[in-house]
């Protein structure tokens, strides 16, 4: 089951990624999106995922990875492109630096450039930060049914819109011991504090996708507690899965039902993250068996 799993979720990544329009000649990198990498270019590169992450997309960095945060990598050598085991498409960067203290050096790091560059989605950021012509609109994020954030409002795929100024409705954790799954709250309080209430949104930030698509995104705001007191919290919300989850489990963020049975997710990889929820004891063997059964019909 384990190797069956492993195939359909890396074959569909190979197919997918060699069917790509990118193509490296004449020492010229041509990405999907159109961006071009070559020699003498200046990279900018962004933010890393976080301090314990690192950067997902750029890999066996020769120098550290602070010193590569949000700075400028000029290219003087560009080899080995290929596709990683997992199917990403990358290439081997080699350039000059100017370090934070004014001196100057070598680096050299494999780059995902694909997913670097990610979808260009509205308020989303990259580690390989573009120019705005590679943005695509808001028009044609929403026609694609892909998050995006603006003005504020972050726009999920089903539709349902989280926005500065809005109360946000938190039902039950489904997770072991009645944790959240797809709710990681940063601030200092328990899972229970947030069962079944509201947070009055203050601020949204952070839109950002894993490495499998998964849409995630910060969310600053007020929790009312007990003897009316109030307290500021910050949680990290899997927005997509924790308004539809997998068959028989309701809901983690409740919206309105309009807004359920809108997500269209990949069968193959969908069981493949059961499988794993399954192995981590999230959910039981019934469970499993349920969504297999709701996967397989799609």
């Amino acid at each position: 089951m384990k190797q069956f799993l492993l195939f359909i979720m890396f074959c569909p990544l190979l197919s997918a990624a060699q069917n790509k329009a990118h193509r490296f000649q004449n020492d010229t990198l041509y990405t999907s999106s159109g961006f071009k990498i070559y020699p003498g270019q200046t990279l900018r590169i962004g933010k890393r995922a976080n301090d314990f992450i690192g950067f997902r997309y750029i890999s066996k960095l020769s120098n550290l990875a602070t010193s590569l945060e949000n700075n400028s990598v000029v290219v003087k050598e560009l080899s080995h492109y290929g596709y990683s085991p997992t199917g990403s498409a990358e290439i081997v960067v080699k350039g000059s630096i100017v370090y934070r203290d004014g001196s100057k050096g070598m680096v050299s790091f494999t780059l995902a450039f694909d997913l670097a560059i990610g979808n260009r989605l509205p308020g989303t950021t990259s580690e390989l930060i573009l120019p705005k012509e590679y943005l695509i609109t808001k028009e044609q994020a929403i026609a694609m049914h892909t998050p995006i954030v603006e003005d504020d409002t972050l726009y999920t795929t089903s539709g349902f819109k989280i926005y500065k100024g809005q109360f946000l409705q938190f039902g039950e954790g489904t997770g072991r011991n009645g944790a959240f799954r797809y709710v990681n709250i940063l601030t200092g309080i328990t899972h229970s504090s947030l069962e079944n209430k509201q947070i009055l949104v203050k601020e949204i930030k952070g839109l950002s996708f894993s490495i499998l698509g998964n849409a995630y995104i910060d969310i600053i705001g007020t929790l009312a507690l007990k003897n009316n007191r109030k307290m500021d919290v910050e949680i990290h919300l899997s927005f997509d899965y924790a308004i539809e989850d997998i068959a028989g489990i309701p809901s983690e963020l409740v919206v309105p039902e309009e807004y359920k049975g809108m997500l269209k997710r990949n069968a193959e990889t969908e069981l493949a993250r059961i499988e794993a929820l399954y192995r981590s004891k999230i959910i039981t063997k019934e469970e499993l068996e349920a969504a297999t059964k709701k996967l397989s019909a799609q």
